[in-house]
């Protein structure tokens, strides 16, 4: 039986020495505190991550500790993820040490940590209960290879698995069909089922995380919660799983395999050009090309090399093993040929101009809340160019009951729109909501010179004075971004937009001027309206916290109108040519004011003219003049360079 890595540890050690330093020391370290009964939860794949040490002395481990008042950090300790950095450390070093530090904390654990009534929502719970297989049958592999470990200890080890697999069995109720627990425990079931060579338990956890994928998994691929975290938490187990039975000759249903295909090619699109994930709903800002580096293994896919690692990473060859390698060297690597994708079932808008790591990227949502998991995101848009944020979500920082939970999770914590100051969707605790604004999707249109992208939410017809809110968001390729909010209504409201930016500085004058390390983006507004600077927070993983600029614009307006938001992006090292202004529009001989009905707006960057022609007011149907060009639609592109001019109607 060759549940993961099999034959080649030696060889394995090797290239992670020669390919793997950085991750190889972080591994050492990890270990090395839990030598010293030191916890600190920073590996890569820990879902909350910790910055701050518990120490315990001797052999007194509160394997069911709270700190800090969050029992996240109690999960975290019991999921035993570093069970497997001792592992590796051992294999890296040969050092004994971790081998006996294995086998003291493991026979420690089974024997203070019975499963009871109580225990089972603590350190039992089974969402841990089925990480905890997967960790420990990692970790066995190479621990197995000293002498120190015995029968005894694999005896041990085998008969709580055992327990962890009933345990499993006996919770299957809607929560855990539903939920990424479901998939995650079954995933542990099917791997410890197949270490044990218990038919039973792998066919229950084939046939339960079949029903998971038809159910959990939205038609674009997108894990229905609505959060990037725990869509890649249950991708990870579910390829995870294939890695297992490709690795025994398990044969799984070919609908399991169509759908962890469509999840990670989602996972591809909602990764920003840094190869950073989105921070939606709950997530943390990480890098995880090696789900990709898993993916290209189990299918042998290019697509998945061409947008992992160039070379099989440290947390994928402890997976795939020397065999793996092979694989992935030997496999070609090419992009995808569409750059923008539509993931609508979710409500994902993702646009691109090239898979360059310094091209334009741009975010939509306009989707399902999902679950508790889910933000108030409704018409978010998240913005990156030259390898950087420009506009982008908050994060998530805790799970507690706190200001913080409901500072991010609130719509203000998101680039989108608040009328009157009142939520449009409303939290009522940390996982609970109660109004929630249905989402209208609309246009979606994809070009070589741009793309658009449509969308409106109705959690503002309930005041006193109904407002239909609508965004259009057009991505004038390579570097232009126009953000159109448009307000249906008949009685005075407050509009405010909030812009909550990467690392670095705002500057508001004329323009609104953001500098990162190596991008800028200039925001122009034509119509007066208020412009300030004010303080928020942002959180890049779990249990970490920073301030953070926020751009508020406000605008108190009487009926219906808009505002509309250009954002020029480019190099902070260059000077640029840049000018917005508006522009004349004429129908019948005379001139129609810029305003209400419709707005022109002319884009000059460097050489190339760009003006964009909004018809706010669908009933406003009859012919335009603009810029000596005919026009007609609801979205228009005029496009001038010094050779022709060129209309595109985006929206008829």
């Amino acid at each position: 039986m060759q549940t993961y890595i099999g034959e080649g540890l030696e060889e394995i050690v090797s290239y992670c020495k020669m390919y793997c330093e950085e991750e190889s020391i972080l591994a050492l370290k990890v270990a090395k505190d839990v030598l010293g009964h030191r916890f600190l939860f920073e590996s890569k794949w820990e879902m909350e991550r910790t910055y701050d040490a518990v120490t315990f002395e001797g052999d007194n481990i509160g394997w069911d500790l709270v700190p800090f008042g969050d029992p996240e950090w109690m999960y975290a300790m019991n999921r035993h993820r570093y069970f497997v950095s001792l592992a590796q450390a051992y294999a890296l070093t040969e050092k004994e040490e971790y081998v006996s530090e294995g086998i003291r904390l493991l026979m420690h654990w089974i024997e203070h940590q019975p499963l009871t009534d109580q225990s089972q929502y603590t350190t039992w719970r089974t969402i841990e209960t089925g990480l905890r297989c997967e960790n420990w049958i990692k970790a066995y592999e190479i621990f197995s290879t000293s002498l120190q470990w015995n029968e005894e200890v694999t005896i041990a080890l085998k008969e709580s698995l055992k327990h962890h697999c009933e345990h499993i069995l006996a919770h299957n109720d809607d929560f855990r069909r539903l939920s990424n627990w479901g998939v995650i425990e079954n995933h542990g079931l099917f791997v410890a089922g197949v270490f044990l060579g218990n038919d039973h338990y792998v066919q229950v956890a084939k046939e339960r995380l079949y029903k998971a994928v038809q159910l959990q998994v939205l038609d674009d691929g997108l894990h229905w919660e609505q959060s990037q975290l725990y869509h890649n938490e249950v991708l990870r187990a579910l390829v995870d799983v294939g890695i297992c039975a490709k690795n025994n000759g398990i044969t799984l249903a070919p609908h399991y395999h169509q759908v962890v295909n469509k999840m990670l090619e989602a996972h591809i699109y909602m990764t920003k050009p840094n190869h950073i994930q989105l921070a939606n709903g709950d997530s943390d800002a990480m890098d995880l090309r090696d789900i990709l580096v898993r993916g290209a293994y189990l299918y042998e896919n290019p697509i998945y090399k061409a947008l992992g690692y160039e070379k099989v990473d440290f947390e994928s060859i402890w997976d795939i093993g020397m065999q793996g390698v092979k694989v992935y060297d030997n496999l070609e690597s090419y992009y995808p040929e569409i750059c923008s994708k539509a993931l609508r079932e979710s409500g994902n808008y993702c646009m691109r101009h090239t898979w360059d790591e310094d091209g334009i990227y741009v975010h939509f949502k306009c989707g399902n809340l999902g679950g508790g998991h889910g933000h108030v995101d409704l018409l978010h848009v998240d913005v990156a160019y030259l390898g950087e944020d420009v506009l982008k979500d908050q994060g998530r920082y805790t799970y507690t009951d706190s200001k913080e939970r409901y500072s991010l999770k609130s719509a203000t914590a998101h680039n989108t729109v608040v009328v009157d100051g009142v939520p449009f969707t409303k939290i009522i605790d940390t996982w609970g909501y109660g109004k929630v604004a249905p989402h209208v999707q609309r246009e979606f249109v994809n070009h070589e010179l741009y793309d658009y992208v449509e969308g409106a939410h109705l959690g503002y017809m309930d005041l006193d004075d109904p407002v239909f809110i609508n965004r259009k968001v057009i991505v004038i390729k390579p570097n232009i971004v126009v953000l159109v909010d448009e307000f249906t209504a008949k009685e005075e409201h407050t509009y405010e937009q909030y812009f909550h930016f990467g690392e670095g500085h705002l500057e508001v004058g004329e323009a609104v001027t953001f500098k990162g390390n190596n991008v800028k983006a200039n925001l122009y507004h034509l119509q007066p309206i208020d412009k300030k600077v004010i303080e928020g927070i942002t959180s890049k993983t779990y249990n970490q916290l920073q301030a953070q600029q926020v751009l508020q614009t406000t605008l108190k307006h009487k009926g219906s109108g808009s505002i509309i938001t250009v954002m020029i992006l480019g190099d902070v090292h260059k000077e640029s040519r840049e000018q917005v202004e508006y522009v004349p529009v004429y129908t019948e001989g005379k001139e129609v004011p810029n305003g209400q009905h419709l707005e022109a707006i002319r884009i000059t960057y460097e050489n190339e003219k760009y003006t964009l022609v909004i018809k706010h007011d669908e009933t406003y149907r009859r012919l335009f003049v603009v810029e000596g060009q005919d026009v007609y639609g609801r979205v228009t592109l005029i496009k001038q360079t010094e050779d022709q001019t060129k209309v595109h109607t985006i929206v008829g």
